[in-house]
């Protein structure tokens, strides 16, 4: 069974949530505020659905100490729609946002595509691919079913979604990859035109993570095409 972490104040919200998550049977844990959600976090959540405003410490911060240990996707719920709030969350390590209100059948959606996604790429995975097996190119060393990229030996921080945009393009050095294609392999949704930007944030961070670790960015924007890593 799955497990989620809800972090919301509001107890209206989160017992629907809770209600609905329990009734396709995944288990619920709830924190009424991130302080509480660092408290019970550990690497047994398969997902982390929070809110943005919240007393004490709000979502960003919240998942700007989470992403320090754990790349569990986290999911941000606001009442805020504008295109800047949606980057903020993204660009802390966010998977993905959804404003308020939303519909059920939305947020099981994103819920399933991104715990589907989480446990393809897992430690614990079951792929026939062997657990040991990778890509290599300019010293990056992509784990195949492992979640897990190194420079020289040393451990990539990533998220998820890095982790996963990274294997992408790692499989197929110097070919360009769509946005489209990207966020289609990735987050396993269709692409529309709000899926640009949350591409172009995790790709950022992506680069920007490499670039400090590896002294080269190694991802190149072609533009008006898409990305490439660069060997």
């Amino acid at each position: 069974m799955n497990k989620i972490l809800v972090v919301e104040d509001d107890e209206t919200v989160y017992s629907g949530i809770k209600k609905l998550l329990e009734i396709q049977h995944y288990y619920v844990e709830v924190a009424q505020n991130g302080l509480k959600a660092l408290e019970k976090i550990d690497y047994s959540f398969s997902l982390v659905i929070m809110d943005v405003m919240m007393p004490q410490l709000d979502g960003i911060e919240t998942c700007r100490k989470i992403r320090e240990k754990y790349s569990v996707p986290i999911l941000f719920l606001s009442a805020k729609s504008e295109e800047v709030d949606k980057l903020e969350g993204l660009e802390v390590g966010g998977d993905d946002y959804m404003t308020k209100p939303f519909s059920n059948m939305e947020l099981m959606s994103k819920v399933k595509a991104l715990i589907r996604r989480y446990q393809v790429y897992d430690k614990s995975g079951t792929s026939n691919i062997g657990k040991d097996a990778y890509i290599e190119a300019n010293g990056i060393k992509v784990y195949i079913n492992r979640n897990r990229a190194e420079y020289n030996g040393i451990e990539i921080k990533l998220t998820g979604k890095e982790y996963e945009i990274l294997k992408l393009l790692m499989q197929r050095p110097d070919q360009i990859y769509t946005t489209e294609l990207i966020y289609e392999n990735v987050w396993g949704e269709i692409f529309t035109y709000n899926s640009k930007n949350t591409v172009m944030v995790h790709v950022k961070n992506l680069r920007n993570k490499l670039l400090e670790i590896c002294g080269e960015a190694c991802i190149q924007t072609e533009w008006g095409r898409g990305y490439r890593f660069e060997r």
